[in-house]
């Protein structure tokens, strides 16, 4: 086995861009957990236009447009502290709904939204998912810096993947 340690930096742009991708589209569109189904009268709910602000001392404000049915776009707005959790996984912790920018009629909805977009979040960025085989990443600590975010980690390379 050989480790590598790693450094990776994301742009803000870069988390942004992410959230377009089809994998992260896939886990905040056309969701039918209970929670959102109770709300739509049982069809599916998609967060789309997802934006992601870094902030001082590992803090994000992210916005959000949740479509759903019967309500039409309700916006979804929270701040929340990065960290990680068994060096695998990223967490929201301390999530806060920020109510400024939520028209008064749609906030108690938008806060209902809110909460389960929290939840969807802290179950989206495991490095176990992304493991390649033979190959085992975790991460030592993250941080944000104006519009970045460094992770610092390092990976076990067991074997190199599709190579016997």
């Amino acid at each position: 086995p050989t480790q590598a340690i790693a450094k990776v930096i994301l742009t803000e742009s870069d988390i942004n861009q992410a959230f377009q991708a089809e994998l992260v589209k896939q886990r905040l569109e056309n969701l039918s957990l209970p929670a959102l189904t109770e709300l739509s009268g049982g069809k599916p709910v998609s967060f789309t236009d997802i934006k992601l602000k870094l902030q001082p001392k590992n803090r994000i404000q992210l916005l959000a447009q949740a479509d759903l049915p019967n309500h039409g776009l309700v916006p979804v707005s929270l701040t929340s502290t990065l960290a990680v959790e068994k060096r695998r996984r990223i967490l929201f912790q301390n999530s806060q709904f920020e109510l400024d920018a939520v028209p008064e009629s749609l906030q108690s909805v938008s806060q209902t939204l809110t909460e389960i977009l929290d939840k969807i979040l802290n179950k989206m960025v495991d490095l176990d998912r992304f493991n390649l085989d033979g190959v085992t990443m975790r991460i030592n600590r993250l941080e944000t810096q104006g519009d970045k975010l460094i992770f610092s980690g390092y990976a076990q390379i067991d074997r190199i993947p599709n190579n016997p």
